[in-house]
């Protein structure tokens, strides 16, 4: 085991046969004993397994995103798939996710990791890992990682991605600072469903658990090739401002709004030359071919490069 993974977790050490094996390899490094036992019994109960015929019993507020569950994760029907109660309103459609991944790999076309924050459970990642050899997944929630590796191991991509069990901060930039990985991803907590009543979404004061500046700054300290998706109603303003004041004067942010079915689910935000100079012809006809997702029509507002979502 290289020296700097001994702070990680590979995802396929997560399995009932294996994770014995794994606690005595990795405990010596940390005082994980106690999240051990608790990926143990998560495995012997099969904890947060979906029920692909009717929604949990008496959970009345999230039967919305049980019924959209196939959109989520297509491989529902014939792979089981894990998700806690707050996963269901927090995991990125998998069209979306599919097309970032791709045009992050079309951006990037020598790239070999990706770093996933707030990474929930899996959706992101486990279509970077179809993309990148390493995947690194951070999450604060135990509960939420063992669903990402138990998805990955659905989607059959758990050899590439790796877990961090951490709040995101300065202590876990710093690890992934040394791994030099060629893009960090974040999809960080909005707050919940609520967020949608405001007519604009406040991204210094609601964003959780740092507002944008500080978030892009820490991502900014890992690499140059940053990815963050934030709400649809997000104020603009502010990420300008953001923009000019932790990437420089003449720096890009290129934002793309991203749709599914006609409904907007968000703006995929994208910092770095490799993405903000990116356009070649027939770009957004061939993602769209890959990831079923429109991209076209650019304006552009001071430092941010606003691409329109046509959904298909």
């Amino acid at each position: 085991m290289g020296q700097h993974r001994r702070w990680l977790i590979h995802g396929s050490d997560l399995t009932s046969k294996s994770v014995r094996k794994a606690k005595k390899k990795y405990e010596k490094y940390d005082k994980t004993r106690h999240q051990f036992r608790k990926l143990r019994k998560f495995l012997k109960e099969n904890k947060f397994l979906v029920n692909n015929e009717k929604p949990a019993a008496g959970d009345k507020q999230h039967v919305k995103y049980w019924r959209k569950r196939f959109k989520l994760f297509s491989r529902i029907r014939e792979k089981p798939i894990y998700m806690t109660s707050e996963l269901w309103f927090s995991v990125t459609p998998e069209r979306i996710a599919k097309f970032l991944a791709t045009f992050v790999s079309a951006c990037l076309p020598g790239a070999t990791s990706v770093l996933d924050v707030f990474s929930g459970g899996g959706g992101n990642s486990i279509h970077f890992a179809n993309h990148f050899q390493k995947v690194y997944c951070v999450d604060s929630n135990l509960e939420h990682l063992y669903c990402t590796a138990r998805n990955a191991q659905s989607y059959g991509v758990c050899d590439r991605i790796w877990l961090y069990k951490h709040k995101w901060g300065r202590k876990a930039a710093r690890h992934f600072k040394k791994l030099k990985v060629d893009c960090i991803f974040g999809s960080p907590p909005w707050g919940g469903p609520e967020y949608i009543n405001t007519e604009t979404y406040d991204l210094e004061n609601s964003l959780i658990p740092y507002g944008i500046h500080r978030l892009l700054s820490s991502f900014k300290s890992v690499s140059d090739n940053i990815i963050l998706f934030l709400p649809k109603n997000s104020d603009l303003d502010q990420l300008n401002r953001a923009t000019i004041d932790v990437m420089g004067a003449n720096s890009k942010c290129k934002v793309i709004y991203m749709k599914e079915d006609g409904y907007p689910k968000g703006i995929m935000c994208m910092w770095g030359e490799a993405f903000t100079s990116y356009e070649e012809e027939g770009t957004a006809e061939q993602l769209n071919s890959d990831a079923d997702e429109d991209i076209a029509e650019t304006t552009e507002k001071e430092n941010i490069d606003i691409n329109y979502d046509i959904d298909g």
